[in-house]
């Protein structure tokens, strides 16, 4: 147990933690738990620790507080925690100044959202020596904590590590930053090193280090500045590091850091994908995107719809800081030149409404005569992101899609939004509320996601207000709801004006989950209807458990669409066309395609869909092309390196398969009961035993089309079942449906 480890014991109770003591006490005084019962409490919550989040800022644990405590049986068996396997640590240069510390895992990094693509990921670090200043940009993950300071004291002495920059800091940093210290105070004549990070993050260190006599007395030692805009680290009389900080819902304490020097703008978790080297196939020999956007696109894509597209339009306000003052360099713009322009005028244009919120820039800055704040461009060769390769090949091609995406997205919310709001003492319910966002965004809805721990409740009624529909999540501490989204609740249910909108509730839990019923109760007694059943985990999220989440947005999406649709109806501003199918439409109907369904699975998470736009795509190796819409149930599963099967159905024999595959589907719901199946041995997927073949696949591409996805899958085996049968044809008379 990582989360609370060590700050219980069963005979002798020890509560570092204000909030945790607090807890413990209420428990002994409201129902006189035992010290040995109270502190099983304690480990029981503990199990829902993470065993790997270094890409997400974790809320407080302290900010988390119950209305109050109860004790209930606990657990018989606790879940045990994932050992992380690290296969390296890449020591590789990136310029003349600075060298990447990649810590690599390649392994699938726990049953989330942003690791769905299941690449691996790296852990970036960055050691710039210049002059006789060595500066160390951030450390990774406890998970790589041995392996990382050992690689670092291969390479240079600690001692002479003066500075410390940390772009972004959750409690799971902490252990290699005491780790650090400890090994570069075992040296000789060591100087006081200076730590730099911004206020929130110096927040995180302290109240994690101070939990201990030996991390308090590490902290005492150091320096500790709070980097602010204007912030400088100097290198030498005539070089510095500029501090920039860009704070985001997700990462409020996040900052930049520029090398002028090497033209490097260090990004932090901003342009970051997870994806390991070799993955990619690529040697490790260099730390960069080598390969371009075709080796990395979809993994910086992934990236950003898991991690910013639900915040879009609070993150572009960082992203309208990057905007200004990114000039990528002549030898990495190449014939993309107007990029720039147009990524930077288009962005200030999407956030015209947060500009008096973002006023304050980053870098060398003059006045205009309108008393704006205008930054002086960086001209940036790469960007070196605390996640994935260092973009430099495809620099103006991810800040253009950057801003597209997040356009995208405010333009989707303004027609419609869901908002999700949630709290989360270990993260479990965060990675929830993520899966959501990400099956609403899917459909082609925006969302709101707000964590009740950082955003008021006015912003939290307020954005409730403003949406067609909304999800509420919640942990569950002491057998109720903690206080931030008790406050919310009573806010929504007070507010007459949206008690006609669909919502849901979900939420994690150790033992009881009395939070998500609490949650479903209320609600309904006020008069809401639930949009889907209440979504109910224990301890970390599976597979099966993020496929319902995400479906579950999907479908509270697809029903706050089919709203808009007939209130647009009925206001008369439907674009229906009521003079029959144009030429255009009528022809592109008459493309056929064979009748299939798809069947993709992913460890306990299994899925299918009807699919009739599927065709050949290449003889050598044998390959396939498959078009799939986004807001589908399988998407999720078709991802690069999985496996599926295609059933082609046999003409005469397809209407049981046809009439099942049509169904509305609760989430995660099983897509083949009455069906006659099997498993192929191949790839474990479920094949059709009355269809005309099937073919197992494995995807090697996949390109973005409108509201589509086309999937590029090879051959790896088939089989034909019916000899006789020819297969199914679907003939359509209109190209604006199936």
């Amino acid at each position: 147990m990582q989360g609370l480890s060590g700050l219980c014991q069963t005979s002798n109770v020890r509560v570092h933690h204000p909030a945790c003591a607090a807890h413990l006490r209420s428990i002994r005084s409201s129902v006189g738990t035992p010290a040995s019962h109270a502190s099983r409490l304690l480990r029981d919550a503990a199990v829902q620790s993470r065993p790997f989040s270094s890409c997400r800022s974790r809320p407080t644990l302290s900010k988390l507080r119950p209305v109050q405590a109860t004790a209930s049986a606990p657990p018989k068996d606790l879940p045990k925690e994932e050992k992380i396997k690290v296969d390296e640590v890449q020591v590789t240069p990136v310029t003349k100044h600075v060298t990447a510390f990649r810590s690599i895992c390649t392994q699938r990094l726990k049953f989330e959202i942003e690791y769905g693509l299941k690449r691996g990921t790296t852990d970036n670090c960055y050691v710039i020596q210049e002059n006789n200043t060595v500066v160390l940009v951030d450390v990774p993950d406890q998970a790589f904590t041995d392996d990382f300071v050992s690689a670092l004291e291969r390479f240079i002495s600690l001692k002479d590590i003066q500075h410390l920059v940390v772009t972004q800091l959750t409690p799971k940093h902490v252990p290699s930053i005491k780790a650090f210290l400890q090994r570069r105070n075992t040296s000789d004549k060591v100087s006081q090193l200076q730590i730099t990070l911004s206020n929130p993050a110096k927040q995180v260190l302290k109240s994690t280090m101070e939990k201990d006599e030996e991390g308090s007395k590490l902290l005492e030692a150091v320096n500790v500045v709070t980097a602010k805009t204007g912030t400088t680290v100097a290198l030498s009389e005539d070089s510095k590091l500029q501090l920039i900080p860009v704070p985001t819902p997700r990462w409020p304490d996040l900052l930049c850091v520029y090398h002028r020097t090497d033209r490097l703008l260090f990004t932090s978790n901003i342009f970051s994908a997870h994806v390991a080297p070799s993955v990619v196939n690529t040697s490790g020999e260099s730390a960069k995107d080598v390969g371009g956007w075709d080796m990395y696109g979809q993994d910086w894509r992934h990236y950003f719809d898991c991690m910013l597209a639900p915040v879009a339009k609070q993150a572009a306000g960082g992203l309208d800081k990057l905007a200004d003052i990114i000039s990528p360099s002549a030898e990495t713009l190449s014939t993309q030149e107007a990029a720039v322009g147009a990524l930077q005028k288009t962005l200030k244009s999407a956030q015209a409404a947060l500009e008096g919120r973002q006023a304050a820039v980053f870098g060398e800055q003059a006045m205009s005569s309108g008393g704006r704040m205008t930054a002086i461009p960086l001209t940036v060769n790469a960007l070196c992101p605390s996640h994935g390769p260092v973009v430099q090949s495809s620099l103006t091609e991810l800040l253009r899609s950057y801003q597209k995406w997040t356009t995208d997205q405010i333009e989707n919310a303004k027609k419609g939004k869901i908002a999700v709001l949630y709290a989360s003492a270990y993260g479990n319910t965060a990675g929830m509320a993520q899966a959501i966002s990400r099956g609403i965004t899917k459909a082609g809805i925006g969302v709101e996601t707000l964590n009740l721990e950082e955003d008021s409740v006015d912003d939290a009624l307020a954005a409730v207000k403003e949406a067609k529909g909304f999800i509420i999540g919640s942990p569950t501490l002491g057998g109720h709801l903690p206080t931030q989204v008790q406050t919310a609740l009573g806010a929504i249910v007070r507010e007459s004006s949206v008690r006609e909108l669909p919502c849901g509730v979900f939420g994690s839990f150790g033992w009881s989950g009395e939070a998500v019923d609490e949650l479903e109760n209320r609600l309904k007694d006020a008069g809401f209807s639930m949009a889907f059943k209440p979504i109910r985990v224990k301890f970390k999220p599976s597979a099966k458990d993020v496929q319902v989440c995400e479906e579950s947005g999907v479908d509270l999406a697809q029903a706050v669409h089919k709203a808009m649709k007939v209130q647009e109806r009925q206001a008369g501003s439907s674009q229906v066309k009521t003079g029959g199918a144009s030429g255009v439409e009528q022809a592109v109907g008459r493309l056929v395609g064979s009748l299939c369904v798809v069947t993709g699975r992913d460890e306990d998470a299994e899925s299918a869909m009807l699919a009739s736009w599927v065709s050949q795509a290449s003889f050598d190796p044998p390959g396939l092309s498959i078009a799939v819409k986004k807001d589908r149930a399988v998407e999720t599963l078709l991802v690069m390196g999985n496996k599926f099967n295609v059933n082609v159905l046999a003409q005469g024999n397809e209407k049981a398969a046809v009439k099942q595959m049509l169904k509305p589907f609760k989430p995660a719901e099983d897509r083949f009961q009455g069906l006659d199946t099997d498993r192929s041995e191949e790839n474990d997927c479920v094949f059709l035993k009355e269809a005309a073949a099937y073919v197992g696949c494995t995807i090697k591409d996949r390109l973005e089309a409108g509201d589509h996805w086309i999937i590029y899958a090879t051959v790896d085996t088939g089989k034909v079942l019916t000899e006789s049968a020819p297969s199914a044809v679907h003939h359509r008379k209109i190209g604006t449906s199936y």
